[in-house]
Order: structure tokens, then C-alpha cells, then sequence
């Protein structure tokens, strides 16, 4: 504000014949504005409580507009005093009189108002951004609580069908695959939270392939790389389960001789890259599932940190690829 009204002060003291210079007068502009910046926080917090909204606006109006009354010609005053205590000081300006402070006090006043307006307008500003990244939380929050009561049927239904198949086969193997399924389904659901770090999402993971490993007829080589940056990276919650389930289901539960699976993390300028690979069959052979899994750690990663994170699918002749592109952000740190 010192910056903005300075050269308009100096020009119109030059042509009424004072000889201030255009760095004493913007020293005492800075002055003059000094105590606006030092009720600058407490006029925001004043937005804050007296939001104009639907509803509040008629109320909070009026009580701006009334402080406005009290605080413009309280703020412009200490201004003006600090003025004429600094021209004194430097010997420049003669204290001026009671009177011809308070006409300065009043005729000042009316210029303050932009600036009452502007502070003002600003802190209703930043009430509406709070309240629309509120709004944005929640939403996401209703997003990935929606997509996580997609994700756990989605799941069940597959092991469900899995454990069906394998009591034909081995009851004994089907009774520890149901005990299995039980302590995952255990800590899948009591796990409430909306991020994890890569390191809880492959010991998540991991409960979820020993899983698969007591259904699948054939052995499973299952590998997973990890750098030390990407273990403590944040992810979204319930990433990577769902991109495992997807291998399990359309890939290496129709092989019938043994399989891989792969998943690597790594970080590189910024980016954390997760890649899960595994194993396919024939593609004409009919899988068992919904094709959910994808679909929902599409829309995670969507939901998740301004829609930030890309996930990419190949189909390649011998296995099937999902690269996860997304923001590298430090678990270590305060979200």
C-alpha cells in the first residue's frame, strides 16, 4: 500500500510546493501503513467470524460495516501519530495541533476505506478457499470410502469363488485358505485409514498373496524391490491389494504351470514409480472376477492428492504390466 499510494502523495505534495523526496515520502507512507499491516490479522480473523454467506450475509454485513466505522479512523489515527512522532524526530516537520490532527484523522479516514474494503475482501477471500478445500476433503473422503466399499466385496467375492474351486480339490487346503481369508478380511476392514506408506501397503499386500498362494494349483515366485525412498512414501490406502488381486484373477490364477509376480517401487525426480507385473495365460481363456480392481485404484489415484497420480496398463505376450506415476511424498514428514 506504501508502494501504491507514494508517487500519488509525492506528486500532489510537489505540486502544493513541499520539498519532501520520493524516498521520505515512501518512508512515510511505510509509517502511516504500519499499523494496518499490524491489524491486518486481526481484521482477518474478523472475516473469518463475520463470513457473508448465505444466511450470514445479512447479519455480517451490518457488523463490518460497523467495525469499519470504528477501526478505519482508530488505525488512520495511529498512522498519522507515528507521521508526525517521525517527522519531529528527524527535525523536518513541526508537531502539529490537536485540531489540525483530527482533521487530518477525518479527512484521512474516507481514503482509508479501500484499504478497510481490501483487507476485508481478502479475509472473506480466504474463508471461501477454507471452506472449499473443506468441501474438496470431504468429497474426496466420501470418494475413497465409496471406492473402498467397491474394493472389499470386490475382493471377498473373488476369494469366496477361489476357496468354492479349492474345496473340490483339497478340503484340508481350502479350511486354512477360509482361516487366511478371515485374518485378512480382519485387517483389511479394521484399516480405516485414507494413506499409508508403501511399506504398510506391501506388508498389507503380502497377507493378501500368501493368500492366493494356498489357492493357486501351481508354485508362485514372488519377487518385490523396493528403494529406500519409496518405502517411506505416501500412498493411498488399499493401492496396492487391488492391482495384486488383479494378477491373482485374470492372470496367474489361469496358469496352469507356476507363475511370477513382481513389484518394484523407486523414486526419480520427485516421482515415486510403482510397477506390478505378472505372468499371463491365453487371453481367450475366461477369468473369474469382475474387472473392479483396476477400475477402483484408477479412481484412487484420481480421488487421491488433486488427481496427480497416472496409472498406466500393457498387455505384453508373456505378462501383464501396471506402472503408478505419482507425487514422491515423504512418510516421515507431516502430511
Amino acid at each position: 500500500m506504501a508502494l501504491a499510494y507514494a508517487p500519488a502523495v509525492w506528486l500532489v505534495g510537489a505540486a502544493q510546493g513541499q520539498r519532501a523526496s520520493l524516498p521520505e515520502t515512501l518512508g512515510a507512507m511505510a509509517v502511516f501503513f504500519l499499523p494496518w499491516a499490524w491489524s491486518t490479522p486481526t481484521l482477518l480473523r474478523l472475516s473469518a467470524g463475520l463470513p457473508l454467506m448465505p444466511g450470514r450475509t445479512a447479519r455480517s454485513l451490518p457488523l463490518l460495516g460497523l467495525a469499519g466505522i470504528i477501526v478505519i479512523p482508530t488505525i488512520t489515527a495511529v498512522g498519522l501519530g507515528l507521521e508526525v512522532v517521525l517527522g519531529w524526530a528527524l527535525g523536518s516537520r513541526a508537531p502539529s495541533s490537536m485540531v489540525q490532527l483530527a482533521t487530518g484523522v477525518a479527512i484521512t479516514s474516507f481514503f482509508s476505506v479501500p484499504v478497510y474494503c481490501a483487507v476485508v475482501g481478502i479475509g472473506q477471500t480466504l474463508v471461501w478457499v477454507d471452506r472449499t478445500r473443506h468441501r474438496e476433503r470431504m468429497l474426496s473422503r466420501a470418494r475413497l470410502e465409496t471406492l473402498r466399499a467397491q474394493i472389499n466385496p470386490h475382493f471377498l467375492f473373488n476369494a469366496l469363488g477361489a476357496v468354492a474351486e479349492l474345496a473340490h480339490r483339497d478340503a484340508t487346503a481350502a479350511q486354512n485358505a477360509i482361516a487366511r481369508l478371515a485374518d485378512v478380511l480382519r485387517t483389511t476392514l479394521a484399516n480405516d485409514a485414507e494413506e499409508a506408506t508403501l511399506a504398510e501397503e506391501v506388508a498389507l499386500t503380502k497377507d493378501h498373496i500368501e493368500l492366493h498362494r494356498l489357492l493357486l494349483p501351481a508354485e508362485l515366485d514372488v519377487r518385490m524391490t523396493m528403494s529406500d525412498q519409496a518405502w517411506t512414501a505416501r500412498v493411498p490406502a488399499l493401492l496396492l491389494q487391488p492391482l495384486a488381486e488383479n494378477a491373482f484373477v485374470h492372470g496367474l490364477g489361469r496358469l496352469a504351470e507356476s507363475g511370477w509376480l513382481t513389484i518394484t517401487g523407486s523414486v526419480d525426480d520427485g516421482r515415486l514409480v510403482i510397477e506390478i507385473a505378472n505372468a499371463v495365460a491365453d487371453a481367450n481363456l475366461s477369468s473369474r472376477g469382475l474387472g473392479l480392481g483396476l477400475v477402483g485404484v484408477r479412481e484412487r489415484l484420481t480421488a487421491w492428492n488433486d488427481g496427480s497420480g497416472t496409472m498406466t496398463v500393457e498387455r505384453r505376450p508373456d505378462r501383464f504390466v501396471v506402472r503408478i506415476d505419482m507425487p514422491h511424498i515423504d512418510g516421515r514428514l507431516e502430511p
